[in-house]
């Protein structure tokens, strides 16, 4: 008895495991996506500190704010929103959409510092309409006259 289960079960298995294989196969091959580049600078609109105990900036602070989203030509393309908690050194977890026409982009990151001037990166980690079941990253440049973005966002063909 106990090797017809196990036959039966391998048999039931094997169609379920030729699936797993072809979808591995498809995986390792030619990358079947779409990849959108975007590249967009910022104006800041909004910012909120919130100062979480004990007074004076520490880890638990949350900075809130919200950016105009600009082409390379200088015209309103979209908007992002962000938050950002302070850890115990001078970077920010923090969590982030850019709401674009045709629709958003969320982000995560672990930011080096706020304000500095330098490049990061952010990880995609998902979307909303054109944009949904994103990933891909955002490079970021800071700069004191507004941030750089490029987004390279890969979409999975249909």
């Amino acid at each position: 008895m106990r090797g017809k289960i196990s036959i039966a079960l391998v048999a039931l298995l094997i169609p379920a495991l030729i699936a797993a294989v072809a979808l591995a196969t498809t995986a390792s091959g030619k990358p079947s996506r779409t990849t959108i580049t975007l590249r967009l600078r910022s104006q800041i609109e909004h910012v909120q500190f919130v100062d979480n105990a004990p007074q004076g900036r520490s880890a638990g602070d949350v900075l809130l704010f919200t950016e105009r989203l600009l082409d390379t030509g200088g015209q309103p393309v979209g908007s992002d929103a962000a938050q950002c908690t302070f850890l115990f050194d001078e970077r920010s977890l923090c969590t982030g959409t850019y709401i674009l026409p045709d629709g958003q982009v969320m982000v995560q990151l672990l930011q080096p510092g706020l304000g500095l001037s330098g490049v990061y990166t952010q990880a995609i980690t998902g979307g909303t309409g054109a944009y949904a079941r994103a990933t891909g990253t955002v490079t970021v440049d800071q700069r004191p006259d507004g941030d750089r973005f490029s987004l390279d966002i890969h979409l999975p063909k249909h």
